[in-house]
Order: structure tokens, then sequence, then C-alpha cells
């Protein structure tokens, strides 16, 4: 097996072990809770048979065992199976969901004398609480957070709560099997309806008698879902077949992702919300009540799938032609959870509470039905509701404690002797004030069980968390003592020995135990069980090669600690910092500000490391009195690494706050960043010329270069597709910017999204192309035979002085004639990474949209202008060749920092709220056949920063040899470099040359880059466990290690990526040598 394969498939391996670290972690801290397969049931109150206590069986009964009158009107004679009894239902529901009603969008205050786009703008629900104050009402309706769609539907319909990482499934959303409203309605033979948001289908399929779902995730369009809801639900209004009629409209929601609610268009989607309640109010009958809810609410910049007071806060409106149940002060309460609806729709509708319901009763909410004829006391038939409530929760907790083991035994004892207190209380009341004060007390009996649920719902699996954290930090720690101990032209002789094929083979023999074991149900888990049985071989392997190589790697360190400087120790600092601060929840809200003090920091130390290697020669003459002449590398230094700082700093103008830095942080244009969202002319012609500016700089340099001559795929496609894609860029945005009404005369709206296909081919086809023909070469057809030596290294001198004879329009007379030119070999190996990076360069600058995608092109200058910097200071410190094979750690470290840095920069943060899930409605329409191209949009433009950092950091590496050949000037030591300034201008050949040099100083700078990504991934891991309990957990260090992880595995692919092209791009020049020679002889 060739070196080049063996450094992949080492870093192959470590990224295994990173990847399998992280998956055993998150399988110990993101469980979801254990669903209980069982679903209520219960028998008609009017079939029930008598009770044993108090009844007395009519001797002329038609049936066996049938009660009296006196004992079917008696609701006390049953309480003791109240949880297995419906009684009657009490009316029908229309239930409407306004996805994302915030609380305040339903207050009506008629003192404001300009109310914000959101307020007063919902006055039928003010008029009608004012009129029928006895059969209205309006609750704070408190969400469970993580507060997605179909999270929160979940919870509405079971009553449940959602776990954390649930929200993972918003984008795929499978059938729910837990017992639920929507099941037991249909298996009481009731009829369902449904219009709007096509999630309810897909959680529910064929559960509905008659459904009208619309496509849901296009945010872009704010019309279509609530259009077909109002079409289809007035005529359902006059229909009486059904006993749950329910419409989702998301035009709010759509209208606070794309513009915020303090959008004009916010006041049209609520004005149309107010018509549509008025409509159904107008049209009720006395034996339907309507129930009008939010699911969430929406940040000030709306957004949502986070915990803040006002993505939890949502609006719960019920009104009904009958009276409501009146209760005393104390029991009633303006502010419910949500999984409270639960409950309360199941006594009204007259079907079994589902199993797995954790909410509370509403009292207030339940119609008086004064049409049944009945003797029994309307507070009989809520104390009999409310205590089925109280035996359904009980019995649930019941069974979970016994099948999970969750609840510790003395919160589970002193939550049993308080029922057997209730259950005892409840057989004893005979007045409407001892109901009244049993119910309070009930209430607080369910409260305190819920919240029992809420404190240890999920109960961490600590042993596969110490798995992964022990896993991923002894192999971090063991590559860092191979890589950074074991000298460079020590690590080739170890790849080719027999330890990679022994180490695979040893994975191979773990992953087989673990499938025995498995099979033979030793174990229950097999993917845990293979990724910690090779987790423990790889560690074992690691370990053998570490102690094998102990004298090494001690006799190494011990030189590099006798070397050490000033700047080694402010590096060191510098990434201790980088990492440390994940442990303070303050930290991680203000990372942005953090990363890019570190960043600017980092780049200075890469400098000033320069200037202490050699000092700046002082020249002083007298004119005038004494003057100071730097050397022109410095002031270049110097000049570059003050423009990289301003591009840096420019970038944030591009920044998106967190919701916890909304009180000070000016969030440039906080609501104009939405792709799609109309912006100035000015930044929108700022945006266009700055990508065009990108494109021309980077073809020119190409041209510079001789990489754009010929007509090879790769050169072709680069040579007219960047120009192509930035003008149909320009087009999308534009075309989006249009009012709806303009563009719908002018197009189909599907249309519009023509343009951003368009891109997606070009940049599909130009990374193929560069697959397929990496090499940016022409070879120039000669008509004379060519007869050169076959040797390598006489081929290529003389391929040098020939393209070097034709820039200059002269040839050395020591020149073959006869040897071919051949454009662009000088840089080889940099213009397939620059074509690359110039097609993931402006598909981010699609995803981002119009304002924030001038933020990707300020990462690409900054990157550039790092890789002039590091190379300019590798060319000064080195005397021979071999030192240019050997990055600087600052350096890698800066490009860490880099990718870390312009994560915030591009407009994200590490919170769920922030996702720009508008991303994914780019140039797709809206409607997915799968999920796969939704979520690799959003994560392309989320992680855009580290896709690209990650794929070009070859470029890190060729950047001394590329400069040098393009400008000589950059290289000062002409009387001690002789002979390498004469191996210099042979420019990017010469990593060919030295291939096996080449690929040891690429592998031991990629494992430094993975690593640098690594200690924060376990950092993070570290700070969930250790915070596993604190306040913070759910809303800042889980979210941030989840994004650290994704970060992670989206730099482990982009690294591997550019490692595999570079391998690829040293095989093509290799037959391109061999076919040169081939001619030759």
């Amino acid at each position: 097996m060739a070196k080049p394969w063996r450094y992949f498939l080492f870093l192959l391996w470590f990224a295994y072990l990173i990847v399998a670290s992280i998956l055993l972690f998150t399988r110990g801290f993101l469980l979801s809770r254990v669903t209980q397969v069982v679903n209520s049931t219960c028998i008609p109150y009017i079939t029930t048979p008598c009770s044993i206590t108090g009844s007395s069986v009519n001797s002329h009964s038609n049936g066996p065992n049938q009660c009296s009158e006196d004992d079917q009107l008696s609701l006390m004679n049953h309480l003791h199976s109240a949880s297995h009894i419906c009684l009657p239902q009490k009316a029908r529901v229309i239930l409407i969901v306004v996805d994302a009603l915030r609380y305040d969008f339903t207050v009506y205050d008629p003192s404001m004398q300009k109310p914000l786009s959101f307020q007063n703008k919902l006055p039928i629900i003010n008029s009608l609480l004012k009129t029928y104050p006895d059969s209205t009402r309006l609750y704070k309706f408190i969400a469970d957070p993580p507060t997605t769609t179909m999270q929160r539907l979940k919870a509405l319909t079971t009553g449940s709560l959602p776990t954390f990482i649930d929200a993972g499934s918003n984008f795929a959303t499978p059938e729910i099997n837990e017992d639920n409203i929507i099941d037991q309605l249909v298996k009481q033979m009731h009829s369902i309806v449904f219009m709007g948001d096509d999630t309810w289908v897909s959680l529910y399929p064929n559960r509905f008698s008659r459904s009208y779902p619309f496509p849901s995730f296009n945010v872009f369009d704010l019309d279509t879902v609530d259009t077909g809801v109002t079409q289809n639900l007035y005529p359902e209004l006059e229909r009486k077949d059904w006993n749950l009629l329910i419409g989702h409209f998301l035009g709010v929601d759509h209208c606070g992702h794309r513009y915020g609610p303090t959008h004009p268009e916010m006041t049209r989607k609520l004005t149309e919300m107010n018509q549509a309640i008025e409509y159904i109010t107008q049209r009720l009958d006395d034996d339907t009540i309507l129930i009008v809810i939010g699911d969430h609410g929406m940040t000030g910049t709306g957004d949502h799938g986070g915990e803040s007071a006002d993505e939890v806060t949502s609006a719960m409106f019920i009104h009904s032609k009958s009276q409501l149940t009146a209760t005393e002060d104390n029991i009633s309460n303006t502010t419910i959870k949500q999984v409270d609806l639960v409950p309360t729709l199941a006594t009204i509708l007259g079907i079994p509470i589902p199993y797995s319901n954790l909410g509370s009763l509403i009292i207030n909410s339940l119609p008086i039905n004064n049409k049944t004829q009945t003797t029994i006391p309307h507070w009989h038939t809520v104390l009999f509701a409310i205590w089925s409530n109280v035996q359904q929760m009980t019995n649930y907790i019941k069974k979970y404690a016994v099948t999970t083991e969750t609840f510790s035994q003395d919160r589970l004892q002193t939550l049993y002797e308080r029922f057997a207190l209730l259950n005892a209380r409840v057989r004893t009341i005979g007045s409407e004030n001892e109901f009244n004060v049993f119910v309070k007390d009930a209430k607080d009996y369910m409260i305190m069980l819920r919240e029992m649920c809420e404190e240890v719902w999920i109960q961490f699996d600590s042993f596969s968390m110490s798995r992964g954290l022990l896993l991923i930090f002894i192999s971090i720690f063991l590559v860092y003592m191979i890589v950074s101990g074991i000298p460079s032209s020590q690590l080739p002789q170890i790849f080719m020995s027999s330890f990679l094929p022994c180490s695979y083979i040893a994975l191979l023999i773990a992953t087989s135990i673990s499938g025995i074991c498995f099979y033979l149900g030793l174990v229950e888990n097999l993917l845990s069980t293979i990724f910690f049985s090779t987790g423990i071989a790889s560690v074992v392997m690691l370990a053998v090669l570490v102690v094998q190589n102990w004298d090494v790697i001690a006799i190494h360190w011990y030189d590099l600690s006798r070397n050490k400087t000033n700047m080694d120790l402010i590096f060191r600092f510098v990434f201790l910092l980088s990492w440390c601060g994940l442990l303070s929840n303050s930290y991680i809200v203000e990372e942005g500000y953090v990363s890019l003090f570190l960043l600017v920091t980092i780049l200075l130390v890469v400098i000033y490391q320069n200037h202490k290697q050699k000092k700046i020669t002082v020249s002083t003459t007298k004119i005038l009195n004494l003057t100071t002449k730097l050397s022109w590398i410095k002031i270049r230094l110097l000049f570059m690494g003050a423009l990289a700082c301003i591009l840096i700093r420019l970038s944030v103008n591009y920044w998106k706050c967190r919701e916890e830095q909304q009180s000070w942080c000016a969030a440039y244009l906080s609501m104009g960043m939405k792709s799609g969202s109309r912006t100035e002319r000015a930044d929108y012609l700022l945006t266009l010329v700055t990508v065009a500016v990108f494109v021309t700089a980077t073809r020119n340099w190409l041209r510079s270069c001789g990489n754009l001559v010929g007509f090879s795929p790769s050169v072709f496609l680069f040579r007219y597709a960047p120009t192509v894609m930035v003008v149909a860029t320009g087009g999308f945005w534009v075309l989006h910017a249009l009012p709806k009404d303009t563009k719908n005369r002018l197009m189909i709206g599907w249309q519009t999204d023509y343009l951003a296909r368009v891109v997606y081919i070009f940049v599909i086809s130009g990374i193929i192309s560069i697959i397929l023909k990496p090499l940016f070469v022409y070879i120039i057809p000669d008509k004379k035979d060519i007869n050169v030596p076959s040797s390598k290294d006489n081929v290529i001198p003389q391929l040098f002085n020939q393209i070097k004879g034709l820039f200059n329009e002269k040839h050395n007379e020591n020149n073959d004639p006869n040897v071919p030119i051949v454009c662009g070999l000088a840089t080889v190996y940099s213009a397939a990474f620059v074509a690359a990076s110039v097609y993931i360069t402006l598909l981010l600058v699609l995803l981002l949209g119009d304002i924030i995608a001038t933020s990707a092109v300020l990462l690409y200058f900054a990157a550039t202008i790092i890789l002039v910097i590091t190379a300019i200071c590798r060319l000064e410190k080195a005397t021979k060749l071999v030192h240019l094979f050997d990055v600087s750690n600052s350096s890698v470290l800066a490009w860490m920092l880099l990718s870390l840095y312009f994560f915030y920069a591009s407009g994200h943060q590490a919170a769920f709220s922030n996702i720009a899930w508008e991303a994914a409605f780019v140039g797709t329409g809206g409607t997915f056949t799968n999920n796969f191209i939704p979520a690799s949009l959003v994560i392309i433009n989320t992680f855009g920063s580290y896709i690209l950092m990650g794929v070009t950091l070859p470029l890190l590496f060729i950047a001394p040899f590329t400069m040098y050949v393009m400008f000589p000037s950059l290289y000062t030591r002409k009387n001690d470099g002789q002979n390498l300034q004469k191996d210099l201008s042979r420019g990017e050949i010469l990593l060919y040359e030295n291939d096996a040099v080449m690929m040891n100083g690429m592998f031991a700078m990629s494992c430094k880059y993975i690593l640098y990504h690594g200690v924060r991934v376990f950092v993070s891991m570290l700070a969930a466990t250790i915070h596993c309990r604190h306040l913070m957990v759910w809303k800042i260090f889980a979210p941030k290690l989840i994004f650290e992880a994704i970060g992670m595995l989206v730099t482990l692919g982009s690294v591997l990526l550019g490692y595999l092209l570079v391998i690829h791009i040293n095989f093509k020049v290799n037959c391109l040598v061999a076919e040169l020679n081939k001619k030759n002889r």
C-alpha cells in the first residue's frame, strides 16, 4: 500500500474514534424518554355496572346486573374506577392552531396610541371577553422547550413532555404511536377533520375522516397554507358529521421567520386571523366550543426553538355559546401548561385521557350542557373528571417507575402517600365547598407529579457518557503524542510497517466479537458495543505504538523544550483560552467576541515570531535629522496583518445576536438578515460588487499563474461558470425581493427557483470536473520531436526554464528548445484548491442571502491574507528546503480560529432559534421528497466556514511554494539561501519531487487541525457533563455541544476530502510526468 494512502487511513481511523466518542456520549446525554406502549381504555358511563357498595339491582331489568336509575345517576359510586369510565361528550370542538401565536399578540390595550405591527390586531378576542365573560376565556399557554412545531404538536396531543433530542426530528416527523387524543377519538368511532400544516398528516397518517394538508416548511410562503385552511374550514363548519375539527394556520409563524414580528406583514396576517376567528364565532352552535391556541411564541426576531419567555409563552382562547364552568379564584388560573389541553379535550369529547398524559384538567374551560336532563350536580361531573385525571397520572407514574426505575423511592413514597390521602377524601366530599378545597389539593398533587418528571425525566446514562469522554480524551492525547512526539522523519517508517494493517485487523476482530455478543443476547445495543469495543482496541494499538517509541518521543520533546520561546507560551495560552471558556455559560454567549480577539492575537503572534527570527534591518541616514528604514518584507507583513484585521473587523457587521444579548447587542440588520427580505439598494449593490470583485480576483490569479490555458473541462468551466453563478444569484435575490403580486404576474412561484438551481448545477459540475480533471495545466503543442532525458530530475528543471522563458519572452541558451512548455505546472497543486474554494464560496453566497453573503467573501480574502502571511514567515525562516515542509502550530491554530470566528461572522449562533432554516428553501420550492437536501443546505449554510477551511487546509502547506514562484521578491535571503532559491523557482513541482515529505507534512498538519477542533468537542462534552443539572444546560450547554459536534463532523469530512484531493492531484501529476517522459524517449 502506498504511503499517502496509509496516512489517509490513519486520519480516517482518528476521525472514526472521534465520531464514535461523540455518538457514545450523546447516547448517554441526549436520552429520549421511554415511551410506554399502553393505551387508556374506558367504557361509556351509561353502560357501567352498578358498584358493589350502595347499589341495588333492578329485578325487572332485562339483563343481569343492571343498575337502578338512582345508581346510574350517582357518579360517586364509580370514583374508584373513574379513569376507566367515559362521561358523555359535552360538545364538539373546533381546534384552531395559529402557529407562533405569542400571548401578547392576543392582548388588546385601547390606550396605545401607536401600536406595533403585532399589537391590538386581534380585537375580536377582547370584544368576546367583555361581551360574554361567562363563556369566554383567555390563558397564557406555556410550552415546554424545545419550541419547535413537531414537538409542540406531540405534546398537545399526547400530554407528554418531549425530550431535548426530539428537536432533531423537526425535519422528519415520524408517526406517533404513543397514546394520544387523535387515536382515542378514532377508537371511539368519532370523526376528525383536519386542514393546514401537513406535519399533522405525518404524525397521524390515515387517522382523519377528511384531510386537507398543505406543505408547511417553506417560510417564504405566507399565504398558501392559510388560504387553504380558510377555503376548507368555512364549508366544514356547515357540516355536522365531525366531532373534532382542526385547522392549523402557518402565516403568522412564517411571517415571523421571514420578516420578524414588527414588520407590516405581521399586521396583515394577524388581521386575517382576527377575521377567521370572528367568522367562526358567529357560526358556533350551542353544541360546539371554539379553542384557539398557539403552539409556541417567537423571539423579537421571529425565531423559535429555545426556551426564552417569548418563545414558550403562547396563547389559548376559548369561546362557547354555552356557559363555561365557573371556579373560585384560588382554583382558576390564567397561566396554564400546554399539556393541560389534553385532559381538557378528552373530557369535553368524552374519551379516555391518553395514558402518558401529564397535564391537569382546566376546570373553568369545561362547558356546562344545560340541555342534559339529569339530577347530577355539575360539580359531581367536574369532580369525577378531575379524579379520573389524578388516577390516570398516578397509574402512568406507577407503571413508568416499575419499568424504568427512574424516580427515587423517597419521592415515589411521598407521592403515593398524598394519593392515598386524596383517595380517602374524594369519597367523603358532600358539598361544593369541600369540592373546591379538594380540587385545589388535587391540582397541587398533579403539579407536583409533573414537576417530578420534569426534574428527572432525562436520566443521564453516566456509563455511556463516561465511555465517550474517556475514549475521546485518550484518543486525542495518544494521537497528539504520536504527531508531536515522533519526529516527522520517522513517521514514514512507522506507517510503512505492519502497524496500520494490524490495527485495522484488530478493529475487525472487535466488531466481530461485538456482533456475536449481540446475537447471543449478551448486549442490548449493537452500535454502542461496536463503538466501545473498537475504541478499546484502537486505544490499545495507539498505546503500544507510543510505548514502542517512548524513547524517541522523550528525546524529541526534550529537544523542543530547549528551544521554546515566549511566543510558544503565548500560542499555548491562546489555545487554552480558545477552549477553556466553554465551561462557562457567559463565555459561550459571548464566544463570537472572544474568538475575534483570539484570532487577531494569534495573527500578531505569527507575525511577531517572524520578527524574532530575523531582526528588522535598520539603516540610518541623515535626511533632516534621523530616518529609519524598515525592510520591505517587514512592511509587507505589517500591512498584510493590518489588512487581515480590517477584513475580520468588518465582518462584525454581519453578526446575529443571541436572545440573551438582545438587551445590548446592536445586531446589524437584525430583521434584514433573513434571506429573501427586502434590502436597501446600496446594501444589495455592495454585496453584488463584492462578489463580482471576488470572482474577478480569483480568475485573474489563476490566469496569471497560467492555469486557465486550454480547454479541459475543469478549466473551461472555471473560466465561465463563476460569472454565470454570480448573475444567477443576483437574479434570484432580485426576484425573491419583489412584492408577491408583482412576482405572481411575472412568473409562476416555482420558476423563481430556477436561477438558484443553475448555481447548484454549476457547483456540482465544477467540483466533479475538478475530481475528474484536477490538473489546471496545458501542454503547448510542439511540431518537433521531443528528445530529452527520461529522468524526472532532468525533465522538470528544463520544463520550468522553458515556462520562465515563455513569460519573459526570452530563452536561456542552455535550454533545450525541444522541451515541451507546460502552462500552470508551477501552481499545479494550489490551482485545484483555489477553483474548488471558489465554487464552495459562491454556494455559500447563495445560501447566506443578499446581505450576509458579503461575509463569505470577507472570509475568503481573510484566509488568503493569512496564507500570504504564513508563507512569508516560513520563507523568511527557511534555510533549507525541508524547513518549508513544516507548518507551525500557530498557523494551524489561526486557520482553526478563522473557521470558528466566521461561524459567528456569517450570522450564526450556537442556539437553535438562530438556525437559518430558510436556507432549506433556496432553490427547492419548499417541497421535499426527502430530508437530505434541506438538511444539507442548512448544514452548509451554518457550517460553511468549517467546510471551506477544512477543504482548503492543504493550501496552508502549499502557500510558500506558490507565493515564491509568483512573487520571488518575497524571499530576502540572497546570500545564505541561493540553493533554496534555485529550488523554489520550480514552484509547486517541488512538492511532487518530494511527495513523501509533502504527504508526511500534510498528515501532521491535518492531525493538528483535527486535534484543535477535537479538544473543543471534548471540553464541550465535559462542560455538558459537569453542568447536566445546571439551570442553563438545555439553553446553552447542550446546544453548544450539538453545534460543536456537528461542526466536528463537518470538519472531519472536509479535511479528509482535502487530503484525498492532494493524493489525487499527486497521482495525476505523476501520470503527466510519466506521459512527458514517455514522449521524450
